[in-house]
């Protein structure tokens, strides 16, 4: 993520089919000054993985870890809080590396990569002070992402990035506080978003498989996914869910269908 607007002027368009040279190690002498000073926005996915990677709660994770911002149309977001130091350090970053760099987040698998804009399928390659863009080490498009494991990634965002561009955004509408706090934590805080399903009469009220409902209690990318679902029901208004009252269910439904005529 660049670090001001002027740094999109260093970079340089790259067509899917072409070729870049880079290579990262620690004998460069830039190694590891890339990892300073810059904002990285986390998707919940990258969230998910590195608070798993740490072993805290989501709770202390998001405390420690991270700085929330609000979108101007009131949608959650958070950006890597960077360590106190003088060079403003990512609180990951060793002499050796990332101390998690398995579960390192999307922007840093994708670097120096980045998607031109967020329709279009070409990459732009920033040229700057890194070193390891002078490497003999070539790569296309593809090698790179499978090289960095990012298929998972565009995998697990997909349907993050289907909320943030849902056409009830597009079209100016803004989410008040209190929806905003109810995506934050079906999106960012999975231990209190799991806490909310299992702990109250949740599953009473909305029809849900019980073999889902034991996946949600072990893995967290299920909860997640769940999670997203659950935002496209109650804040989206997306048929994503059942309610186990039948008569209600169908009242709902009908009264969607109304407002897609209406709309259309």
């Amino acid at each position: 993520m660049p670090k001001n607007e002027n740094d999109i002027e260093q970079r340089q368009k790259l067509s899917p089919k072409g070729r870049f040279r880079f290579s990262c190690h620690n004998r460069l002498s830039c190694f590891n000054t890339c990892c300073t000073d810059i904002n990285i926005l986390l998707t919940p996915y990258d969230l998910l993985r590195m608070r798993k990677a740490t072993g805290l709660s989501s709770g202390e994770f998001l405390k420690r870890y991270t700085v929330p911002l609000l979108a101007d149309d009131g949608l959650p977001l958070l950006v890597l809080k960077m360590a106190e130091d003088e060079n403003k350090s990512c609180p990951f970053v060793t002499p050796d590396g990332c101390k998690i760099y398995h579960d390192r987040p999307w922007s840093c698998r994708m670097y120096p990569i980045f998607p031109s804009s967020s329709e279009e399928e070409s990459y732009i390659e920033e040229r700057s002070s890194c070193l390891g863009l002078s490497e003999e080490k070539q790569w296309t498009i593809d090698e790179w992402k499978k090289a960095q494991g990012i298929d998972i990634y565009d995998k697990m965002n997909e349907p993050y990035k289907e909320i943030t561009y849902h056409a009830y955004f597009q079209k100016g509408n803004k989410l008040d506080p209190g929806k905003g706090k109810l995506l934050y934590r079906a999106c960012y805080d999975l231990d209190e978003f799991k806490r909310f399903l299992f702990e109250t009469r949740f599953f009473d009220i909305y029809e849900v498989e019980k073999e889902l409902i034991e996946r949600l209690k072990e893995e967290e990318e299920e909860l997640l996914n769940f999670g997203y679902r659950w935002i496209k029901f109650n804040l989206l208004g997306e048929d994503t869910l059942r309610l186990r009252d039948k008569t209600f269910d169908k009242i709902l439904q009908d009264k969607r269908k109304e407002l897609d005529n209406f709309k259309d």
